[in-house]
């Protein structure tokens, strides 16, 4: 069963759905419809009975400036009582140490995170299925996960635990945030000099190991902005890359929209 049939949802249910010998039910608290699985809004409906791997994509994202984990917090409480034996893979983005609070908290015992990298962008290239890490609440979430998704034809590298691929994604998108970022502030000096962004980024590009990323419009989207914030919420420590990457973003945006 896939809970959440979103930008990430749907695309994984129809790729499972497509799997010899594999049956999917989707859910979602708003109905979408597909013509290769059921679909519904109604989780009593659902035959949990039957239900061997719980599927997680729902939204995650930023309230006051702090994770919101409202929609994942209601799925695992749900599956909790109606399918406590089933495994769950959250796919969503979650911060460092909440799947294992979950887990503790709601008495789940088989579970993993094989966090998501799909991109709507070019879901050829890169879709669902594609390198994942996978990380495991224990010895027994493993065997089953990396059953399930072998199962599945996805090739995955495995973590030692869910913090390791909690951190991972999170990692993951706020190294893309710092790049743009300071491709849009190379930008604004360049041209404070009279200079050729494009042709500096081209010309700084020919050397090896560098690769200066494009400045477009500022950051958007609902990943990165959320989760460089998710890194920066984590730390124990003071974040000064972090912070100074989004306020070069913020900017940015401003001097874009000056500029317009």
């Amino acid at each position: 069963m896939v809970a959440g049939l979103g930008t990430v949802g749907m695309p994984t249910a129809e790729y499972i759905a497509g799997v010899e010998g594999v049956s999917v039910y989707g859910y979602d608290i708003v109905m979408k419809k597909s013509e290769k699985f059921p679909t519904t809004t109604n989780w009593d409906e659902l035959p949990h009975e039957d239900i061997d791997v719980y599927v997680i994509a729902v939204w995650t994202g930023l309230r006051d400036g702090k994770p919101d984990l409202s929609a994942l917090e209601d799925v695992l409480k749900k599956i909790a009582r109606a399918n406590p034996d089933a495994l769950i893979s959250v796919e969503s983005t979650v911060p460092v140490g909440a799947l294992r609070r979950f887990a503790n908290e709601l008495g789940l015992r088989r579970l993993v995170h094989v966090p998501h990298r799909y991109w709507a962008g070019d879901p050829e290239r890169h879709g669902v299925r594609q390198l994942r890490v996978l990380g495991a609440l224990n010895d027994e979430s493993l065997a089953m996960g990396v059953e399930f998704y072998q199962h599945l034809d996805i090739p995955l590298h495995i973590v030692s635990s869910l913090e390791v691929a909690e951190m991972t994604k999170i990692a993951e998108n706020a190294y893309r945030f710092v790049q743009i970022a300071f491709a849009e502030e190379l930008r604004m000096i360049c041209e404070s000099l009279s200079l050729d962004f494009e042709e500096v980024r081209r010309a700084a590009n020919t050397k090896w190991n560098i690769e200066i990323l494009e400045a477009r419009d500022g950051i958007g989207g609902m990943c990165l902005p959320k989760d460089i914030r998710y890194l920066r919420h984590a730390a124990k420590l003071n974040t000064p890359l972090l912070n100074g990457a989004i306020e070069a973003d913020e900017s940015y945006k401003l001097w874009i929209r000056k500029k317009d």
